[in-house]
């Protein structure tokens, strides 16, 4: 064989030894779950753990593997979003007229032809008066003298559908919490109240939080029913018109939360947090330390130290424990962002509350279906920075699976293994293309490194044959 031959084939082999060192291996993955599978099993799902989510170097996923005893990748597909929950379309009901509710005294006399119906306001002052007209609906009162109260009342009684939210149409006072009371009757005096997630507000500035929708933390059924919305103590407030969402027939999977460890402070109004994840966030759980705190905030998101901030949402932090049930601000959601850091910024020239802010993070869950091809035990790993996607289409799999993959048995996270971050697995210099790791670096070095030492000894050795003749 010639030396260029011999050279030929050194090289090839640098190549593949090369190429081989950098496809992924389990040991490389930070973090690896041992599986235990279902008897008898050779289709299988596991839910991905959160532990691994906080190791997750890729928003799409593209790091997860399933390995065999062997070390061989497995066919597997990831399940995730719409493949796990499958809600009903959003359906929204006719728009009801709010009619005010008012002070029963002796100038506010019933109209010729009307019927007036006495309401137990349930702590409202006493009793107020609603005007029926001759269709036996709420008639307005604003013209009898009597002094409106605090709340608006809806004839809801021909509504068939179940719902779960009421979103007004109202003028609200700015920069303030507005807590709303929701109760149903059936004969406008015996009045049952349901708990809501939540006060409406609508604050000032740009991006600033707004809601004006009432949660409700149960689905209500209205048929037959009236509904009252009180909002006692709350000047400024004048209620339009409601229009409830239908409650969804499909329950949506449980979020997984990881709490993050306390922000770093960049000021007196603002936190963040380096995160060591590229997992999405679906929602950011605000809480604040001590009782009686409101704050507006911005969050914010970015993935390297030299990019802007940008505005991920806009959200309102309030702790007020002598309210009761809804007196804690729910999670602000970031629909799947993917930032290497984040940032809590208080808006409106505010500082942020006393004691700081705890931050949770929530995440979509993930199912991986995977085929259990060779021998066991079989190993999920998460955690690898600059991989290739390797999740087969789930039609694939789901065409052997004829019950559907959300039906298969479900395998369990065994037991489990982690590893730090190394600074090989860290990024490589700014200058080198985004994401490439400092372990692929060196590799593509010593490749390099060897090319030119081949073709030294090649040209070496040509010289000496050169020589000779």
């Amino acid at each position: 064989m010639s030396i260029v031959r011999w050279c030929g084939v050194i090289l090839s082999c640098v190549m593949m030894t090369a190429t081989a060192a950098d496809a992924p291996q389990l040991a490389d993955f930070a973090w690896r779950g041992t599986l235990a599978l279902p008897a008898g099993a050779s289709l299988a799902r596991v839910e991905l753990p959160v532990q691994a989510m906080l190791h997750m170097q890729s928003s799409a996923a593209h790091d997860l593997r399933v390995f065999n005893a062997a070390g061989a990748v497995v066919p597997f597909t990831v399940l995730g979003g719409a493949d796990l929950s499958r809600p009903a379309p959003v359906v929204m009901t006719a728009v009801y007229k709010a009619y005010p509710l008012l002070a029963a005294n002796a100038a506010s006399k019933a109209s010729r032809g009307a019927v007036s119906v006495q309401v137990d306001t349930a702590g409202l002052h006493g009793s107020a008066w609603v005007r029926w007209d001759g269709a036996d609906s709420p008639a307005d009162l604003s013209d009898s003298g009597a002094q409106p109260l605090q709340a608006a009342l809806f004839d809801m009684r021909s509504e068939q559908q179940t719902v779960d939210a009421l979103m007004l149409a109202a003028v609200l006072p700015h920069n303030t919490l507005v807590p709303f009371t929701v109760a149903t009757s059936t004969n406008l005096k015996d009045w049952t109240v349901h708990e809501t997630k939540g006060p409406l507000f609508q604050f000032d500035g740009t991006d600033a939080p707004v809601n004006t929708t009432v949660e409700l933390r149960q689905p209500l059924q209205l048929q037959g029913r009236y509904l009252r919305l009180a909002w006692t103590g709350q000047a400024g407030v004048t209620v339009q018109t409601l229009t409830a969402r239908v409650a969804g027939t499909q329950t949506v999977p449980t979020p997984l939360r990881a709490a993050l460890p306390p922000g770093r402070p960049d000021s007196t109004s603002s936190l963040s947090w380096s995160l060591p994840f590229a997992a999405p966030i679906s929602a950011l759980h605000l809480q604040a330390a001590q009782d009686n705190t409101l704050v507006p905030v911005r969050i914010q998101g970015r993935n390297d130290a030299a990019q802007p901030w940008r505005t991920l949402a806009a959200a309102v932090v309030y702790r007020l424990d002598q309210v009761g049930t809804g007196s804690s601000n729910p999670p602000a959601p970031l629909y799947g962002a993917s930032v290497r850091a984040l940032r809590v910024e208080a808006s409106l020239g505010v500082a942020l509350p006393a004691g700081g802010l705890q931050a949770t993070v929530e995440f979509a869950p993930i199912q991986v279906v995977f085929l259990a091809s060779g021998t066991g035990p079989f190993t999920l790993a998460v955690g690898r920075r600059q991989t290739p996607a390797a999740a087969v289409e789930a039609s694939l799999l789901g065409s052997v699976a004829p019950a559907g993959l959300g039906e298969l048995p479900l395998a369990s996270v065994a037991s489990v293994q982690t590893r730090p971050e190394t600074a090989l697995d860290g990024p490589a210099p700014g200058w080198l293309p985004e994401g490439t790791s400092l372990r692929s670096v060196l590799l593509w070095a010593v490749l390099g490194l060897g090319v030119l030492v081949l073709g030294g000894v090649a040209y070496s050795l040509l010289r000496q044959l050169g020589t000779r003749r």
